[in-house]
């Protein structure tokens, strides 16, 4: 359904006759997937980040305390 929504706005900015709204939709759904994809690396560097001890070897985290 999504992306019915973004050739139906350049359909409508194409025609000339919903040009403004075609515009509109084709922003809103570019906004949409840039939003959802910085989301997503955000979600991805939490869950990987997490335990960051985990990258180290066991001498190397004794010498760290």
């Amino acid at each position: 359904m999504r992306k019915f929504w973004l050739y139906f706005g350049i359909i409508l900015a194409s025609s000339g006759i919903g040009t403004g709204l075609g515009i509109l939709l084709v922003i809103f759904y570019f906004w949409d997937e840039i939003k959802s994809s910085i989301f997503h690396i955000h979600d991805t560097d939490s869950e990987t980040n997490s335990n960051p001890a985990s990258y180290y070897d066991k001498e190397t985290l004794d010498k760290m305390k």
